[in-house]
């Protein structure tokens, strides 16, 4: 049966059979690489979130004394982000304390009441390793924050990094 254009029909359905089967592997790729960007990029931000609660759960902490000593701290702020991405990912912890020149103090390195905690916590997220995905900073997560001192009960140094 000829289709008026000097073709067979039945070729011509017979031509085209694996085309879908072509067109979507063309679609696959880029929505598969998508999907993953979608997944890393999630995860990511998962850990920025929880960075930035650890590193204010962190300020907080300082503000008040507990534990006033570095190792006891940082110890402290690498247990809860072990325990946001696993062990082995943590990169840098540091508390630094601003001093207020305008109150009275015994020593020059002394901290006081009303003094200002900074917290930074960096440390690697989840990587995935997904071809095509490319990853903000290597997954590298810096966070954070700053509180009021409100408790001295020890001395605990100027910074502790």
């Amino acid at each position: 049966m000829a289709d008026g254009l000097g073709g067979d029909r039945r070729r011509g359905r017979r031509d085209q059979r694996g085309a879908a089967a072509v067109e979507f592997a063309l679609v696959l790729v880029p929505l598969l690489i998508i999907l993953f960007g979608i997944i890393q990029y999630g995860f990511y931000f998962w850990a920025m979130q929880g960075g930035s609660d650890i590193a204010r759960d962190a300020a907080r902490r300082a503000a008040v004394g507990s534990p006033a000593a570095c190792t006891p701290f940082k110890d402290a702020v690498k247990s809860e982000i072990d325990s946001l991405v696993g062990s082995g990912k943590v990169v840098g912890i540091s508390r630094t304390f601003d001093q207020d020149a305008t109150l009275p103090r015994t020593s020059a390195t002394d901290v006081v009441v009303s003094d200002r905690v900074r917290v930074q916590v960096t440390f690697k997220g989840y990587d995935f390793h997904f071809p095509f995905v490319p990853f903000i900073h290597d997954g590298v997560v810096t966070s954070s924050a700053e509180a009021r001192v409100e408790n001295v009960t020890t001395q605990p140094g100027l910074t502790c990094s």
